[in-house]
């Protein structure tokens, strides 16, 4: 028996299960009385009707209560599986969010009195270009191997749980201050940066953890959680790090989202616009040659940010790819209105370089505004070429055959600049400004820049210094032909567009690159 409009669920199946119980009980009540009309009066006695009324119940009930008994074991075994359901994740199979947030009130009820924990956020660095680049397979079992490789090495002195996306949270018990967990957070990111082989592919992993301790960092699980999120953003900036909160963390949280919204907006109106710094001759100074296309962002109040500001906000919130194709678009049909001998070189975002699409989006720019493929220059810098060396490489090579030239932005400042040059092919190399700000009192630094001068001139490429601020430091580049380009606030401070065309249409020209000959530009 079932009851009409009976939904499914464990209230469902009470009362089924009572229905049926009642109808066993009066099936056996109005048998026994039958038993008795037919047999009882003949046989009196009270131990016989009981004995008749009681047999007839064993033989009848457990006919009708078995379905009922088998359901409700099956309603059981399901609200199990549910439940367990409910707080696994569904892919790594650990511990949800839910199953985190209920552990983590009751750690927090065990630690009220005294003692102290640690919650540690982590994510997996460039796992986003994992998926676009690798697909979306590859970064799920990306996901497992990692969450597996955590759960191995915490063991039972901790508890883990997926976040979600490429997000975890470990808690660590029994800390005792906060350097036991600075050491705990370093120590996890380094077990974690392993090489994977997933589906063929072997995929090289590094992770950034940001830490927070109970009670110091937070005495609720939501303060604890946003401390250790904030602990983690300071810990990307940094590259691979581990980072435990600080109170000014808050402070810089507030400026972000400030800037993210002024980014936000900015895009959707096409008010953000590049300004142009010129870069010269350095053996005449006063012969322009091109112009660095640089992004500015004015705020309401006129304060002007600078990319360092707004860049890795726009890379960790995907801003970047409208901005630096809103950037190369501006900048092309602003030196497409130049002299003819003149370039312009745009900066590229290493999350631009691996997008698919990125070809696509230098072919129209540069059909749109209809300027030679010759007189642009696409920037990127080292830090571009760590993780993905091989999609930049594929993609650096397609550009440089449409005619587009390629540099190496900030030469010098870190990780293996000459190990990418036996990699990738380069027109430019742009000197980092701390080896020019040291070439004249230190003999290390001017041994750099003589080596780095003659191996441009063997590979024939483009000697660029940047960062010149002095007259002084100007001569001593351009004495011996050590750089062929300078460029720096000596020279010229980053103007708007109208101003850079003033500039370039008032100062006498050069013939550079008079003798290459512009390559068909085809779209797709």
């Amino acid at each position: 028996m079932r009851p009409k409009n009976c939904k499914a669920g464990s209230d469902c199946a009470i009362k089924v299960t009572l229905l049926r119980s009642l109808a066993a009980t009066l099936i056996a009540t109005a048998m026994a009385i039958l038993a008795y009309e037919v047999y009882g009066k003949f046989h009196p006695g009270l131990f016989y009707q009981v004995s008749v009324t009681l047999l007839i119940a064993m033989i009848v009930a457990p006919i009708f209560l078995y379905p009922s008994i088998r359901s409700a074991k099956q309603l059981a075994d399901a609200n199990e599986i549910i439940a367990k359901q409910a707080s696994t994740d569904y892919m790594t199979h650990l511990p949800n969010l839910k199953a985190l947030s209920e552990k983590l009130d009751e750690v927090i009820a065990d630690t009220y009195a005294n003692g102290q924990f640690a919650v540690h956020f982590l994510d997996i660095n460039r796992f986003k270009q994992v998926n676009d680049t690798l697909g979306h397979d590859v970064g799920n079992q990306l996901i497992t191997s990692v969450g597996t490789r955590i759960k191995n090495w915490v063991g039972e002195d901790g508890y883990v749980a997926r976040f979600g996306g490429d997000e975890f949270v470990v808690i660590q018990m029994n800390v005792s201050d906060e350097q036991g967990a600075a050491t705990f957070g370093r120590d996890l990111r380094v077990h974690l940066a392993h090489r994977y082989e997933l589906l063929e592919h072997h995929i090289n992993v590094t992770t950034s953890v940001g830490t927070a301790l109970y009670p110091i960092h937070g005495r609720t699980k939501q303060t604890l959680l946003k401390a250790a999120d904030l602990a983690l953003y300071k810990a990307k900036e940094r590259t691979n790090a581990n980072c435990v909160f600080d109170p000014s963390y808050s402070n810089e949280a507030s400026n972000r989202a400030r800037i993210e919204n002024t980014l936000r907006t900015c895009v959707r109106s096409g008010e953000l616009q590049p300004y142009f710094q010129s870069i010269v001759d350095a053996q005449d100074p006063l012969k322009i040659l091109g112009f660095e296309a640089l992004a500015r962002i004015e705020l309401p109040n006129g304060e002007l940010l600078s990319p360092d500001d707004f860049i890795p906000i726009a890379e960790n919130t995907g801003l970047i790819v409208d901005i630096g194709a809103h950037m190369l678009r501006e900048a092309c049909f602003a030196c497409a209105e130049w002299h003819p001998n003149l370039f312009v070189s745009v900066n590229v975002s290493p999350v631009q370089l691996i997008r698919s699409d990125f070809i696509t989006t230098v072919q129209n720019a540069l059909i749109d505004s209809g300027l030679p493929a010759y007189r642009l220059e696409l920037e990127m810098t080292e830090t571009a070429l760590i993780d993905e060396i091989e999609l930049v490489r594929q993609s650096l090579q397609r550009i440089r055959a449409m005619g587009v030239q390629i540099s190496l932005d900030d030469f010098g400042s870190g990780y293996c600049g000459l190990h990418y040059l036996r990699q990738i092919e380069v027109d430019k190399i742009k000197i980092d400004k701390s080896i020019i700000d040291e070439a004249e009192d230190f003999a290390i630094a001017r041994n750099i820049l003589n080596g780095l001068g003659l191996l441009a001139q063997q590979m024939d490429l483009t000697l660029v210094a940047e960062g010149v601020d002095d007259i002084r430091k100007a001569d001593h580049l351009a004495r011996g032909g050590k750089v062929q380009q300078l460029q720096g606030y000596l020279f010229s401070t980053p103007v708007n567009r109208q101003i850079a065309k003033q500039m370039q249409e008032a100062l006498p020209q050069n013939s550079y690159r008079d003798n290459v000959v512009p390559l068909p530009i085809k779209a797709n």
